[in-house]
């Protein structure tokens, strides 16, 4: 099966996904830096959201260049990946506007988590289908996942301890570890959009 529509079907979620979020943040109560201030939090959660979103695009559209074929394992194993980040809104605005409390916090690292671990098994089932591919056989998430399961629990536990809003910032660093530890490693380069 071709994967050209299946991928312009992915990249229209994601950029559905990607303006819902901003939608949530109510306008300031006063049209000052003062009330501007009061939504950082707001902000700082739609700041992480949505580079977790961009980089699964971004991931997803470099792996996209390379696969040639398709199959239903890969479109339903995606399919669950997909339902998955359309909860990612949600669990933005409910941390968003309770930053200090445990289940909201404890909840949008899980779905970071979740988010990670699915796009590692939708890519491992895309390689695996597309086995004759040299080109995308080197790919591994393997530590990088690993990393952010750690750090997901130390999250955890730093959030039991009374301080909740760490799950954020950790949060912060899994999109961090994420999105550079593929490229120090040189474990997953597929080169520019052109294919070189």
């Amino acid at each position: 099966m071709d994967s050209g529509r299946f991928e312009t079907f992915i990249d229209a979620i994601l950029a559905i996904m990607m303006t819902v979020m901003v939608l949530k943040i109510p306008q300031p109560t006063t049209m000052t830096m003062r009330g501007i201030w009061d939504l950082h939090v707001m902000f700082f959660a739609y700041f992480l959201s949505f580079i977790i979103l961009f980089s699964i695009w971004d991931h997803h559209r470099k792996l996209f260049n390379f696969l040639e074929d398709i199959n239903n394992n890969v479109i339903w194993m995606y399919s669950v990946l997909i339902f998955i980040v359309t909860l990612v809104p949600y669990f933005t605005a409910w941390v968003a506007h309770n930053p200090y409390d445990l289940l909201p916090e404890l909840m949008y690292g899980l779905i970071f988590v979740l988010v990670n671990v699915l796009f590692v098994l939708s890519t491992k089932v895309a390689i695996k289908h597309d086995v004759h591919n040299h080109e995308i056989n080197g790919i591994s998430y393997k530590e990088v996942l690993l990393l952010n399961c750690a750090i997901f629990l130390i999250g955890c536990v730093v959030s039991l301890m009374g301080y909740p809003i760490c799950m954020m910032i950790l949060c912060l660093l899994t999109v961090i570890t994420w999105n550079t530890i593929p490229y120090i490693q040189k474990t997953y380069v597929l080169g520019d959009d052109d294919g070189n």
